[in-house]
This record gives structure tokens, sequence and C-alpha cells, in this order.
């Protein structure tokens, strides 16, 4: 990886750490393997999306590893994910609407947007190709995330994937509302080490570059990758090439942090951390 000195937030890894390697990239899903990937980095911090995070290790946030309440099916329960919030352990609502086989837009999602504008927390969706054979592409259309933004102005969501491969469509949507932001994790899959130069370019490092100059700000991309689905290191290689260097610092780290509500402090090694704003200070 070339000298990168920048902050990073990982707004997207998996955190199951079953010790297995990765279907995609063959890179062991575990903690030890995580952070060897984050070794050389300045990291401040990620968000995982897993549904079922490893229960090995307990609290991850010591590792600087935070979570979302995950829905995968019509099931959830509203009580549980509240009190998941409110007492610090999930900062985002992660909707799977593609593999849930409805729209954002349901009658039996809005309880997730008022409980999401109560709660001060964003809504995340996952835009784009769903990558799995069961799930159905147009619930997850990014164009479909337009309705849900415009009924409801005082909530922030997140297209997760940033509408790969319609990233156009990803791109309109965000440019006409100020609530909505997307996030590029998993442009590609696999080891992107071996991914061919050109490829990388055409499939990561265009896209973003033609998303940066349609928003005309940095304020609306956030950097994820999916780890361990790809190789960090070159993915944040491949990612920059497509982000002016002056908005790197917004991108790798900052809208992110204003996003999922964490602010920048100095750990007991003197080490720059981003920690949780006082949860229930938000509720009151």
């Amino acid at each position: 990886m070339k000298e990168f000195e920048i902050n990073l937030f990982d707004a997207h890894i998996h955190t199951e750490f079953e010790g297995m390697p990765d279907h995609f990239s063959g890179i062991t899903a575990s903690l030890d393997s995580f952070k060897e990937a984050i070794s050389g980095i300045n990291f401040v911090g990620a968000l995982s999306d897993s549904a079922t995070p490893s229960q090995n290790y307990g609290d991850l946030s010591k590792h600087k590893i935070y979570h979302c309440a995950v829905v995968r099916n019509l099931n959830y329960n509203i009580d549980i994910i509240e009190e998941k919030i409110i007492s610090g352990k999930a900062f985002a609502i992660k909707i799977n609407v593609g593999f849930i086989h409805r729209y954002a837009s349901d009658v039996l999602f809005q309880p997730l947007y008022t409980l999401a504008e109560k709660l001060n927390v964003p809504i995340m969706f996952h835009s784009g190709d769903p990558g799995w054979g069961h799930a159905k592409v147009k619930y997850a259309d990014p164009v479909s995330f337009d309705e849900i933004a415009v009924d409801y102005p005082n909530v922030n969501f997140v297209l997760v994937h940033a509408g790969n491969p319609w990233f156009q469509s990803a791109a309109v949507v965000a440019a006409k509302n100020n609530n909505v932001f997307l996030e590029g994790s998993s442009l590609i899959d696999g080891d992107t080490r071996a991914c061919p130069d050109e490829r990388a370019k055409r499939l990561i490092s265009y896209p973003l570059s033609w998303i940066m100059d349609y928003l005309g700000s940095s304020k609306k991309l956030i950097f994820g990758s999916g780890w361990p689905m790809v190789d960090l290191k070159s993915y944040i290689d491949i990612f920059r090439q497509g982000i002016p260097e002056q908005a790197w610092k917004d991108v790798f780290c900052d809208n992110a942090l204003k996003l999922y509500g964490f602010v920048m402090e100095k750990g007991s090694d003197g080490q720059l951390i981003c920690v949780s704003k006082y949860q229930t200070e938000k509720f009151k």
C-alpha cells in the first residue's frame, strides 16, 4: 500500500470472525486477520453490518469496532432495536430490502424510520446488485429509495454499495436529497490484490470519480471496504484513485464520524480514536 496518512473509518466490515476463508477473497475471517489488515493504517474505527457478529470476543468496541441493527426479515423486533441503539450497542439500522423482497417504502418498514428519526440514527439500505441468487434486484434499485427519502426528510439514509452498478441512479438520488449518502464498499468482491489494474479502475476508481464530479461535493460519499470480502489495503489504494486528495479526509473518515455519531479523542496511548457520543444524551 502506498503512503496514506489520513485517518480511516471503515463504514462496512463483517465480524462473524469464524476463522474460515471468505468465499470471495479467501481472506481468513478472524479478529487476528482484521488486526493484521489495519496494521500500518491510521485506523480510528469501523462499523460492522453482521447480523450475528462474533460472540467470542465480547464487546468489539474495545477494538474500535461498532455495530448496526440489521433487519433481515419482516419479523424484526422494534423494541430490541430501540434498546440496542439507546444502550450504545448499535449506531444505525441496516435494512436488506433485496433479501426481504419488499420496497423501502413498504408500510412494514415505517416504524423503523420513525424510530430512526426519534433517536437520530441513520438508516442503511443494501442498494444495487444484492449478490445473492434468492434476492430480487428491483427492491434494491437506487431509484426506489428516493420515495422514502422524500417522505422522511429528517432521517439520514445511506445507500450501501453506492447502488453498484447503477451508480448514476444512486448519485441522482443523493444529489437530489440532502438526507441521502453513498457508501462505496465491495464494488468488486474478491482479493483486490490480484485484480488487474485496469479492471479495478473500470469498476471502482472511474465510477467513484464520476460520482464525485456529479455530486460536486465530498460530503456525500463514505468509504467502506466490505472486509473480508476484499483486501483492505489494496481496496483503499484503488478507492482513493477515484477521489481527489483534498476530499480524502471527508470520504475516508469525517463523513462517517458525523453521520454515525462519533467524535475523535486521544486514547490512552496518545493515538487518535473515534468514540461514541454519549448515547442517552441524544434522547433526553
